[in-house]
């Protein structure tokens, strides 16, 4: 991930990520994994934004923990659940989003 990295923006409570093409995974695969980490390690940011210059990606703590369920910060923090928690919430968040394009 680092050689993709380009920059990172701090404004107020919001984290800001560039990124660089090509990625190795999809771009919203990648916003959801760094945003259930630093949610998880760094309680002052509310929100993510995660870009290629292209298309950006823009998350917050309340989506993420909607996203966790009854589960919550928990399964992320147990690291034997790290990839199945990820895997299910990449699943729901496709989902919705794919609701949401048939909804405009």
């Amino acid at each position: 991930m680092r050689e993709h990295l380009e920059a990172i923006d701090i404004d107020g409570r919001t984290l800001r990520v560039s990124v660089r093409e090509p990625l190795e995974v999809e771009l919203h695969v990648l916003a959801l994994a760094t945003a259930l980490r630093v949610f998880e390690r760094y309680p002052v940011f509310d929100e993510l934004t995660l870009g290629d210059g292209v298309t950006e990606t823009r998350l917050t703590r309340q989506e993420i923990e909607r996203l966790l369920g009854a589960d919550g910060w928990g399964a992320i923090r147990e690291r034997g659940r790290w990839r199945q928690t990820l895997a299910r919430i990449v699943q729901t968040y496709s989902v919705a989003m794919r609701g949401e394009e048939g909804v405009r």
